[in-house]
C-alpha cells in the first residue's frame, strides 16, 4: 500500500525496553547533523547506544556533548547532495566500521528566489540538494545496508502549507516517490518509509533544554521520535509510507 497515511500530532508513546535496546551498536548515518531534526535524530540515536555519524556540508559541527555523555558519536564534513561527496561519506563509513544499519535522509534546502525568478543553477541546486542528496546518499550506502539483517532508512519530508513555494515542493514529492520506489526495489530486509512534517517556529525550554513547539510547526524532538519509530523494529509492518505529523 502507497497510500499517504495522516496521524494527528500527537507525543509519540515511549518505546519499549526491547525497541530501546535493539538501537545499542547499530550503525547510523544522519545526512545533515547540522539541522534541527537531524540533531535531534543524532541525539536521540546516540543516547540509545548506536553508533552515529553525522554529515555537514560546510565545516563540520560538533557533535561534543554526544562524546561528553559517552556516546560514539563522529562529525564529517561531507555534501551528500552530489555523486562525490555521498561516495566520500561512504567510504567514511564503511572505514570506521564496515557496515551500516540506519540512514536518516533529513537534508533540506529552500531558494530564495520567486517562482517566476528561478535560474538553471537554483533549480539545479534546489533539486539535488533535496532529492538529489536522498538518491545519492542512498545509492552510496547500499552496499553497507544490503548485507545487514533489518538495515532501515528514513526520509524526511517537509511539507510546504502556508507558503507557496513549487520548486521546493516538488523536490519534496520525488522524496515521496522515491521512497515507494526503493521500498518496492529494494530486497526484502529492507524498510525504506518517511516522515512528512511541517516547519514552524520553535524554542528550547530554559528548563529542560527541549525543544518546544510554538506554532503549528513540529517540533524537531517530536520528528525525531517518528523517525526512530520508524527505524525500530516496532515499525516491521511498514514500507513505502508517508507518516505525517502536524
Amino acid at each position: 500500500m502507497n497510500a499517504s497515511i495522516s496521524y494527528p500530532l500527537v507525543e509519540p508513546r515511549v518505546m519499549s525496553v526491547q525497541s530501546i535496546h535493539q538501537f545499542a551498536e547499530k550503525v547510523a548515518l544522519i545526512s545533515d547533523a547540522a539541522s534541527p531534526v537531524g540533531r535531534a535524530v543524532a541525539m536521540q540515536l546516540a543516547l540509545q547506544g548506536s553508533y552515529v555519524i553525522g554529515l555537514f556540508q560546510d565545516e563540520v559541527g560538533s557533535l561534543d556533548e554526544l562524546a561528553e555523555l559517552g556516546t560514539l558519536a563522529h562529525g564529517l564534513k561531507a555534501d551528500p547532495s552530489t555523486l562525490a561527496g555521498a561516495a566520500e561519506a561512504a567510504a567514511e563509513v564503511d572505514k570506521f566500521f564496515g557496515r551500516l544499519d540506519l540512514l536518516v535522509n533529513c537534508l533540506k534546502f529552500r531558494p530564495e528566489s520567486s517562482f517566476e525568478n528561478v535560474t538553471e543553477s537554483v533549480y539545479l541546486d534546489t533539486m539535488n540538494k533535496n532529492l538529489g542528496s536522498v538518491y545519492f546518499l542512498t545509492n552510496a550506502v547500499y552496499g553497507l545496508m544490503k548485507a545487514r539483517p533489518k538495515p532501515r532508512i528514513v526520509n524526511v519530508v517537509s511539507m510546504v502549507d502556508h507558503v507557496c513555494e513549487p520548486l521546493f515542493a516538488a523536490s519534496q514529492a520525488g522524496i515521496i516517490s522515491l521512497t515507494r520506489a526503493t521500498a518496492n526495489a529494494f530486497p526484502k530486509n529492507f524498510r525504506v518509509n518517511c516522515v512528512e512534517i511541517t516547519e514552524g517556529n520553535s524554542r528550547s525550554s530554559e528548563e529542560t533544554g527541549l525543544v518546544l513547539r510554538t506554532d503549528d510547526g513540529v517540533a524537531p524532538d517530536v520528528a525525531a521520535r517518528s523517525v526512530l519509530f520508524l527505524l525500530s523494529s516496532e515499525s516491521v509492518g511498514l514500507n513505502g509510507q508517508a507518516i505525517r505529523l502536524g
